[in-house]
């Protein structure tokens, strides 16, 4: 937590061998373990998080969740895992790149990332990134056949996996809606 509030890279706020809590490689090496679950911890810290604003919240706000999809370019990335040619609707052509679904809660104030997933194609003509075979029972199998999913199911299975219930969904993407009926959607 310091280091984020240090105005410090990881790099520079490891430099001083005093003020170093670990070591630039076990922080790399945590982030980039493919067996942490970091789509279920950010869901439970999320859900921590609400849980500890929901008493200071005006009852009258609308709680909702917010489905943004988001696209990632990576043009000069041509070995990247699951890269792939992607269409990207704000410019209106086709990337290089990943889209990233991004489930949030609001209350009108404030926003919390709540889920996310990485998104690839489901063709395997427009991969452009070698295609790896994986074991589909560890979680970095799981997350890279999630990445060949539509993402409309994706973003279904990240809506049903977070506790809180919301009444209220504003989806921000360009594909017709496919979420249960237990919402009433707001036009974003």
């Amino acid at each position: 937590m310091e280091l984020r509030f240090s105005r410090h890279s990881l790099f520079r706020a490891g430099k001083k061998q005093k003020d170093r809590i670990a070591h630039t490689r076990t922080v790399r090496n945590i982030l980039s373990d493919g067996r942490i679950n970091w789509q279920k911890l950010l869901c439970l810290i999320a859900a921590r998080l609400i849980a500890s604003l929901r008493p200071v919240i005006d009852k009258r706000r609308r709680l909702v969740l917010i489905v943004d999809d988001t696209m990632m370019p990576r043009s000069s990335a041509k070995k990247s895992e699951l890269l792939a040619w992607v269409y990207d609707h704000n410019k209106g052509k086709t990337l290089a790149g990943y889209h990233g679904p991004t489930l949030g809660w609001s209350d009108g104030n404030t926003f919390l990332p709540v889920s996310f997933a990485l998104m690839s194609t489901k063709s395997n003509d427009n991969l452009i990134g070698k295609i790896k075979t994986w074991d589909q029972c560890s979680l970095a199998g799981k997350r890279r056949s999630q990445a060949r999913r539509q993402m409309n199911n994706v973003t279904v299975e990240l809506i049903k996996v977070f506790p809180p219930n919301m009444s209220y969904l504003i989806p921000d993407f360009h594909r017709p809606p496919i979420f249960s009926a237990h919402y009433k959607y707001i036009r974003g």
